[in-house]
């Protein structure tokens, strides 16, 4: 979109339209990240009030990023692609395990 663009945001019962210069797509991903963050939350807590379920969140996101900056950069991948890794490990665990269920 010339000029930036626009991306509308609803989320813990609020809407909003913000508007950037960053791409779409990119802004996309962080709306999906701070969803995916605010329903983690909200699994770990028994809040209701939306406030505080977004200031948790937030604090929890900050908390991650202040983590991965002392670690250098170390573990950059994001939830989607953590639980696409670990369904590959599962299934290749699950491969290994019949491979040595036929040997023995």
């Amino acid at each position: 979109m010339p000029g930036g663009s626009r991306l509308n945001i609803e989320v813990l019962g609020t809407s909003f339209t913000v508007r950037t210069d960053e791409d779409e797509a990119y802004l996309k991903r962080i709306l999906w990240y701070f969803k995916h963050k605010v329903e983690e939350t909200k699994r770990n807590i028994h809040i209701s009030d939306p406030m505080k379920i977004s200031i948790l969140t937030s604090f929890y996101i900050i908390d991650e990023l202040l983590k991965e900056k002392s670690w250098g950069g170390r573990n950059t991948a994001l939830p989607e692609e953590s639980e696409e890794m670990e369904r590959i490990t599962l299934r290749l665990i699950a491969e290994m395990d019949e491979v040595i269920g036929k040997i023995g």
